[in-house]
């Protein structure tokens, strides 16, 4: 995945986040309406991102999922202020991917909760009916990304299922045969990787394997059925949400609503949830008056 802080643009992965060694790696890149070059890895993301209450001069993280998925978030973006563009990030950031290491599950899943509700609340707000439902759709997708989140015991790595990826224009049956490679012939694929700095080695190691799976046209039928598989798995993912029926009329009457709600349902860390809501309403409120 990648993400972009203020005017600086930065590639990250987010299905594998490392430990504290790591240093960061720049890498060049482009992607529509996220237009900016400086690029680092995640895993050189060592220390947690708390949100400050009055966090009118944060700029959230903006991140690449996938290529079918953000195109799906740019036609939502597309002529959205930027307060609009940053109260969506803000929920991929601090809700549903968010960085700090010493929260329970428990708290994880109560962020996701209160994900759900910011982004009910920019559908009805900001949305047409046809926008709102496909943007939902995806957001509820991304939340069932964030609760494949996995930790590594070893390393502290935080790692995440991987969507389907292939490159922009690509058919729907595309396949990275790398990773082809690594599903059905993993001894290739372990020469493949340490191969990284030999980019002839690499790339010929690369088409021996395509020519060896023309040989068996079932690796690529039975890959395409575990993605799909996945995708549906994660488009069906129960999202448990304490916060779905609150009233996103407008802004005031939203948070008030789920300030009522904290108050009456025992949450594990009001707290956070309170600290959450407000830098979101700092996001959206300037603007809240023409959508109300």
């Amino acid at each position: 995945m990648q993400i972009q802080k203020g005017s600086d643009f930065l590639s990250i992965n987010l299905y594998s986040l490392q430990g504290n060694k790591a240093k960061p790696s720049l890498k060049a890149g482009y992607i529509p309406e996220l237009a900016h070059p400086d690029k680092v890895e995640l895993s050189s993301m060592t220390t947690s991102r708390q949100l400050p209450e009055d966090a009118i001069k944060h700029n959230p993280a903006q991140f690449f999922f996938s290529t079918d998925v953000n195109a799906s978030l740019d036609r939502v973006l597309d002529g959205q202020s930027q307060e609009f563009k940053d109260a969506i990030n803000h929920i991929f950031e601090s809700n549903f991917f968010n960085n700090t290491s010493d929260f329970t599950d428990e708290e994880r899943s109560e962020l996701i909760e209160m994900g759900m509700a910011k982004a009910k609340f920019l559908a009805e707000t900001y949305l047409k009916d046809k926008d709102a439902s496909q943007f939902l759709d995806t957001i509820h997708l991304l939340a069932g990304v964030s609760k494949t989140r996995k930790v590594d015991p070893a390393t502290g790595g935080v790692s995440y299922i991987e969507l389907p990826q292939k490159p922009q224009g690509a058919p729907d049956d595309y396949i990275n045969p790398s990773k082809l490679m690594e599903r059905f012939d993993p001894e290739a694929f372990k020469k493949y990787q340490a191969t990284e700095t030999n980019a002839t080695e690499r790339a010929s190691l690369l088409i021996q394997f395509v020519k060896k799976q023309r040989f068996h046209p079932e690796w690529r039928t039975t890959y395409l059925k575990e993605q799909d598989s996945l995708m549906q798995n994660l488009k069906n993912t129960p999202i448990p949400n304490r916060f779905e029926d609150v009233d996103a009329s407008n802004l005031s009457q939203f948070e008030s609503q789920v300030k009522e709600r904290m108050a009456a349902i025992p949450f594990a860390n009001q707290d956070l949830l309170k600290r959450n809501l407000t830098s979101f309403i700092h996001l959206l409120g300037k603007n809240d008056s023409a959508h109300a």
